[in-house]
């Protein structure tokens, strides 16, 4: 039985000298060219792939050590939107896009570096397959031991141990809570501690990534015992929501990361210092300050004045050539993209909310599909260069070969998309638009708010319309768009975007699916249940050998493209802004963050 890992995509990005400073340069509609088509460096020629590790590793057996606030200027870092929280696994869902904050102020059992590839960090190695620290029953169950560094700390100062872990379990796999069926703790069994430095965990099924335990979406952090423990205890007679509150879940919070909490101002800024006792060792950043804002005029403005020093998580436009082209005539900064997102329109399936109903059919689903022009959209938004896609998967991703032409696609087609709706019973009337028995069809469309969302919107719709459907335009603020249950109670259709590849594929399934009992929670906003989907995931979750897994992955992606709950937008190549006097950021495979060396940044 071959390693889950073996295989895993080593893609290293490398500079790519004298490009205008102008789109991503991207491979069109079913072509591969993995970084040439995601990653764009403008401005100025970057250096190349970071470092393989992380730095040298180091525990910490006193207090963190506070840092001056006049010790250094602050770098300051623009964020698309305020979070809402900065635990890894928090229990208020908050958008895809905003994950820096995570890496800046968690740590865990290991670090997904700059080429998508695991390095240990609270760990100090990672279990290797059919040894002692990974072991596969013939009953299909595992067993995999865990060993920490020593001297781990909290940001308060107290110690991090195994009992960490086995706590987080037992708060994650709570039912009270709405996460217990999402991974990795619906394949738990059990969580135990040998001593202070080894815990052992028990599956209930194989479980590939048991290996890292941080890949995006499935991860395990440690959860502070001595802060949360009375709280969780209490919980049965106080009720769930006397835990959700508490304010470790906000502004005092308490994690492992680089940088720790000195100052939360809502709607403006979270003030950060540097960890001391980070494991990989202290930051050599001394403060840090994030600060939030969907108007892309100002984080620019506040860049190209010296008052930022970076723009990230979509905080500025995919193109941001205004930027770009003062920054090489001043030489005063750097700006590069990284794929880091799938984009797609998700339909609502569930009948309680979908308004019209003609979206649970799918002879309707899929003419809309045949109506998006994507080039148009890529014209106006991406200078045409936009990385089209008709799935989760892309091609220059780790699971990009399981791609192939079985798997359907539904490419612009205005004459496909009329006979399907004709099919239904749907006519044009002398007005160009679609009608039924109720008169004429009107659907709505939504997106969140974003530097480039109005824009995006405009054109689909317009499109659209030229199609024959009538298209109501909503856009969902940022601050609204935290909400889960807004964001799964739509009537008709939601352009959304999540982690491509495996986190997308997962958030597909039936267990996923946004609802009361979860408190809303699960990015499967549409209400998609396919029992031929979920028997396929779970296969592909419990399956070790990586050829397997990709023959597994293929047949999934039919299921997907054939029943069509979303279709597939663009692979957005998210830009990364940031001021010369700042060097470490670099670009990144689409399974990493875009913070992951941060505690490496020097800023002078």
């Amino acid at each position: 039985m071959g390693s889950p890992k073996n295989g895993r995509a080593r893609i290293c990005p490398s500079p790519t000298a004298a490009l205008t400073p102008t789109s991503p340069a991207a491979a069109g509609e079913g072509q591969s060219n993995p970084w040439i088509t995601g990653i764009l460096l403008v401005a100025l020629a970057l250096t190349g792939c970071a470092a393989g590790g992380p730095a040298t590793t180091r525990g910490s057996d006193t207090a963190p050590t506070t840092v001056p606030p006049t010790q250094a200027r602050p770098l300051v870092l623009f964020l698309a939107a305020e979070p809402s929280g900065v635990a890894w696994r928090g229990f208020k869902q908050s958008s895809a896009n905003i994950r820096a904050p995570q890496r800046i102020f968690n740590a865990l059992p290991s670090l997904i570096d700059g080429r998508g590839l695991p390095q240990p960090e609270l760990l100090v190695s990672l279990p290797a397959l059919n040894t002692d620290t990974w072991q596969v029953f013939p009953d299909g169950t595992m067993q995999t031991t865990y060993t920490l560094r020593p001297n781990l700390a909290w940001h308060d100062g107290q110690p991090l141990t195994a009992d960490d872990f086995v706590f987080s379990w037992r708060v994650y796999a709570s039912p009270d809570l709405g996460l217990a069926e999402q991974p990795p703790w619906s394949s738990i069994s059990d969580v135990t501690a040998i001593d202070r430095e080894h815990f052992v965990i028990r599956w209930k099924v194989p479980y590939p990534d048991a290996e890292t335990l941080s890949v995006y979406g499935r991860e395990l952090p440690a959860v502070p015992q001595h802060i949360l423990g009375s709280a969780l205890d209490q919980m049965a007679t106080s009720g769930r929501d006397s835990f959700l509150n508490h304010p470790f879940w906000g502004p005092q919070f308490v994690g492992l990361g680089p940088y720790r909490f000195q100052q939360w101002e809502p709607g403006s800024f979270i003030e950060a210092a540097r960890f001391d006792g980070y494991v990989l060792g202290a930051p050599k950043i001394a403060r840090i300050r994030l600060r939030f804002s969907v108007d892309q005029n100002v984080v620019m403005a506040s860049l190209l004045a010296g008052e930022a020093h970076v723009a990230m998580d979509g905080s500025i436009p995919q193109v941001p050539e205004a930027l770009t082209q003062q920054w090489a005539r001043t030489n005063a900064g750097r700006v590069f993209s990284s794929p880091t997102s799938w984009q797609e329109v998700v339909f609502q399936l569930r009948p309680e909310f979908a308004n019209p109903r003609v979206t649970l059919d799918l002879r309707v689903r899929k003419a809309i599909a045949h109506a998006v022009d994507k080039q148009a959209v890529s014209d106006a938004l991406y200078n045409g260069q936009g990385v089209f896609s008709d799935t989760p998967v892309w091609t220059g991703s780790e699971w990009g070969a399981a791609l192939d032409n079985s798997i359907p696609t539904y490419p612009f087609d205005l004459r496909a998309s009329e006979g399907l709706m004709n099919q239904v019973g749907f006519s044009k009337g002398a007005d160009g638009f679609f009608r039924g028995p109720d008169g004429r069809l009107s659907l709505e469309l939504a997106i969140t708010e974003s530097p480039d969302s109005v824009r995006q919107i405009l054109i689909m719709a317009d499109g659209l319309r030229a199609a024959g459907l009538s298209i109501e335009q909503r856009v969902i603020p940022r601050a609204l768009a935290q909400d889960a249950e807004v964001r799964a109670t739509f009537p008709s259709m939601q352009v959304v975007g999540v982690g491509l590849g495996e986190i997308a594929l997962n958030s597909l399934a039936s267990t996923q699916i946004a609802a009361p009992a979860t408190r809303w929670q699960g990015f499967n906003r549409g209400g998609w249940s396919s029992p031929d989907y979920d028997r396929l995931l779970t296969t592909f979750n419990t399956t070790l050998d990586r050829g397997d897994r990709v023959a597994v992955l293929r047949q999934m992606l039919r299921v997907y493209s054939e029943e069509l709950p979303t279709f597939g937008l663009f692979f957005p190549a998210q830009a990364f802004a940031y001021v010369v006097e700042l060097t470490g950021p670099s670009p990144r495979a689409p399974e990493s963050n875009s913070a992951w060396s941060i505690h490496e940044w020097e800023f002078r």
